[in-house]
């Protein structure tokens, strides 16, 4: 069995993915503080640099 098409291209799936993820957890973050956003910004970083290598 051979592929020859390559196995990336799924941009798309990474996008929503990291918008789920980051929306789900800044659910849980009060706001107002600053330390709040610069800990969700490091989160978010986080996850899509995890979506962007899977």
């Amino acid at each position: 069995m051979t592929h020859d098409a390559p196995a990336y291209g799924l941009w798309s799936l990474v996008i929503i993915n990291s918008v789920f993820f980051i929306f789900f957890a800044s659910s849980f973050t009060v706001g107002g503080r600053k330390k709040n956003w610069r800990e969700l910004g490091m989160l978010s970083a986080f996850v899509l640099a995890l979506f962007t290598e899977m």
